[in-house]
């Protein structure tokens, strides 16, 4: 049986770069051949979401972020999408169609470049689309942009996997071709790992500047209790006394029950970075008293868990910029800790810094993808923070907090100059080779049109 071999020399490739590689056919008697290919192709899948109510806000997809004219609701539950970003196919074989090769192996050496931008030409298409809703409940059949240079003006975006219906896929297949009267082709396919690239203009000095830093806070109240706390405590700038049932119970024990107003903040240095530096979001709890004296001996904070987490926001042509229900990167989980907070000062607001000893030395989240947005697909970020805080040894108290953040490739496409600029990062520095889950002969439904 002739055995077929797919090598990859660089399975990660950035946009406006090579990925090469063999072919190796191994045959144990000579074969008759038409051909042998490569096909390098990327496809993206995604689902539109349908809204509850009669009229929604249609999200387009444009490169820029902007959005979106009034469209009537889909009447179907979803409608599949799948559209065809990059597909290449180079012929290996210099012999005509026919050729017996002899047995023995033979090594067939390729080079694909992958393009910058992607060649699906469905932005265009998009209203016409909704104009026609005869068409609507049925998958959408991406076609080829019209340009003259066969790409369109959107980038070619990175590989993701999300779930069945949001994920973008690249692969390379390598076919051998016989004559149309014999049984059998042969394939063999590889994933590939693209990174796509941000447009900027190189021209602009302000363009590499990192944007200020970002800061969300968020307040919650809890009850705890405390020591006995005479009523000459309770004057403006300290603990309030807790109301209810709990204020009650104060009266007739040696225990006092207070609220406990806390802001929760998260803090990073920019608001936009790269995949490959490390994340180091500074996270407080400020306890709403006037002065650190005002809990001194009364009130204890301890960490008992800290849960990090980048959501990706997507949205699509019904579902503009909403949460869909899948997993996110976790980023930190760290759920069995017990870590006593002190206060950053002995005097002024009882604040309270809880990441330093949990993450000091940042986040690894180089496994996150980069922000993008193409048709029906709009990838943003933001940081989510949950931390439980125990107070005085009782229950724990759950306090969340979310920053929005850029998170970007470090290949940049400079739109005055016309081509991709260095990488602002070794990529082997930084990328595992990723495994391929190709088990031998097979039909790849992936390239089916």
């Amino acid at each position: 049986m002739p055995k077929l071999v797919l090598n990859v020399d660089n399975p990660v490739v950035s946009v406006g770069n090579p990925v090469s590689g063999t072919i190796q056919l191994r045959l144990e008697k000579p074969t008759v051949l038409d051909d042998i290919k490569i096909q390098f192709k990327g496809v993206s899948m995604t689902r539109i979401e349908p809204s509850s109510g009669n009229y929604t806000g249609i999200d387009l997809g444009n490169t820029d972020g902007s959005v979106s004219d009034p469209f009537v609701a889909m009447s179907v539950s979803s409608t599949g999408e799948k559209h065809t970003h990059v597909n290449i196919i180079v012929s290996l074989f210099q012999h005509p169609k026919g050729t017996e090769l002899p047995a023995g192996e033979h090594t067939f050496p390729f080079i694909v470049n992958v393009p910058v931008f992607s060649q699906c030409g469905c932005p265009v298409r998009i209203k016409e689309y909704f104009k026609d809703f005869s068409i609507v409940g049925l998958p959408w059949k991406c076609e080829p942009t019209r340009s003259p240079s066969g790409y369109s003006d959107i980038l070619l975006p990175p590989s993701l996997k999300r779930n069945n219906f949001r994920q973008i896929d690249y692969k390379l297949v390598a076919v051998a071709d016989r004559p149309k009267f014999y049984n059998w082709n042969m394939s063999k396919s590889a994933p590939i790992t693209v990174i796509s690239a941000s447009l900027v203009h190189a021209k602009d000095p302000n363009w590499n500047i990192p944007t200020p830093s970002k800061r969300v806070s968020r307040v919650y109240t809890n009850s705890t209790k405390s020591r006995k706390l005479p009523n000459s405590y309770f004057v403006p700038g300290a603990l309030p006394k807790a109301s209810g049932a709990m204020k009650l119970v104060s009266l007739g024990t040696r225990i006092t029950f207070v609220d406990v107003p806390a802001v929760i903040e998260i803090e990073l240095d920019r608001s936009n970075m790269l995949v490959f530096d490390r994340l180091r979001p500074r996270l407080y709890i400020t306890v709403q008293v006037d002065d650190i004296s005002r809990i001194s001996g009364i009130l204890s904070l301890t960490l008992k868990s800290l849960i990090i987490t980048m959501r990706a926001r997507d949205s699509g042509f019904a579902n503009r910029h909403r949460f869909i229900s899948e997993p996110a990167d976790l980023l930190c989980f760290k759920t069995d800790i017990s870590v006593p907070l002190e206060s950053l000062t002995n005097s002024g607001p009882a604040r309270f810094r809880i990441d330093d000893k949990v993450i000091p030395n940042g986040i690894d989240i180089s496994h996150c993808v980069p922000e993008f947005r193409i048709m029906g697909l709009t990838h943003a970020h933001e940081v989510h923070v949950a931390a439980r805080v125990s107070y005085n040894g009782g229950g724990t108290n759950l306090m969340e907090v979310s920053v929005p953040l850029v998170l970007q490739s470090g290949v940049d496409y400079d739109l005055d100059s016309h081509c991709v600029l260095p990488p602002r990062y070794n990529l082997a520095d930084y990328i595992v080779q990723p495994e391929s889950n190709d088990t031998g002969i097979e039909k790849d439904n992936f390239f089916d049109d």
